[in-house]
């Protein structure tokens, strides 16, 4: 039996978000962390996009890599959702893919090096277009580093929102920890002035249901799936650029 470290989340955690009581799953190594894998065909949830996104990120690990192109493909999938998310996410949802978009490009270009997250770190890396830990700014790992970013903002927020936070309080909460300490003063004034076009927490929760009969309670357990699965893949996403030396600490 694996032992769980700390972002590691338990059949005990995975039954609270009543995803399904007999929802079978296991458990995948990734990077030295224990992901739960959810059979993602029994996870019985109704709202299309949010529902997608789940189902994608629950694939992206094939044994113990992290699948570059499962991965992007999420992402991609995770943008759509952003974009019916209102104005307030349509600026994350922008920057988010033009990053994408650099990543792939990579990708196409060298599919077989690149096959995990890993591997495509370290072929870019061994290119030399990278100045140590300053990346090359139209390169893979940069727009990786910004996805990963990106998503530790959304995943905060909607965490918070999940336990009963105003939209607004917790997008202001979740860019003072995950993006303002990388962002110059210019997006440091752009990206909160977003902030106040969040509706309150029930309207924001109803942007994504898709269903005129899907209860907000449904959408708040889908919610929390979505951060469960990502909270852990952020981790061990933000341990592979340290370990190649590729967190670029510098301001945009």
């Amino acid at each position: 039996m694996i032992a769980e470290p700390a972002l590691h989340y338990s059949r005990t955690h995975l039954n609270e978000l009543e995803l399904e009581a007999a929802v079978p799953y296991d458990y995948i190594i990734v990077e030295g962390l224990a992901l739960p894998r959810v059979a993602s065909s029994k996870l019985n949830l109704r709202s299309s996009k949010l529902d997608e996104v789940v189902r994608a990120f629950v694939r992206v690990c094939h044994g113990d890599k992290i699948d570059t192109a499962r991965l992007l493909k999420a992402c991609r999938a995770h943008n759509e959702l952003l974009k019916i998310g209102g104005a307030a996410l349509c600026l994350v949802a922008k920057d988010l893919e033009c990053n994408i978009d650099k990543a792939e490009a990579l990708l196409k270009k060298s599919p077989k090096e690149c096959e995990n997250l890993t591997s495509l770190l370290e072929h870019e890396k061994s290119a030399g277009i990278h100045n140590g830990n300053v990346l090359d700014d139209s390169s893979a790992a940069v727009g990786l580093l910004w996805i990963r970013r990106s998503l530790a903002f959304q995943v905060q927020l909607f965490e918070s929102v999940v336990w009963g936070e105003e939209p607004k309080d917790a997008a202001y909460e979740a860019y003072e920890k995950q993006l303002s300490p990388h962002h110059g003063w210019m997006l440091r004034t752009v990206f909160p002035a977003s902030f106040g076009q969040f509706p309150n927490r029930e309207e924001f929760l109803s942007i994504f249901s898709e269903t005129d009969d899907e209860n907000l309670s449904i959408i708040v357990k889908k919610l929390r799936a979505l951060v469960a699965t990502l909270n852990p893949l952020l981790q061990s996403w933000t341990e592979s650029f340290h370990e190649l030396g590729l967190e670029d600490t510098r301001r945009v």
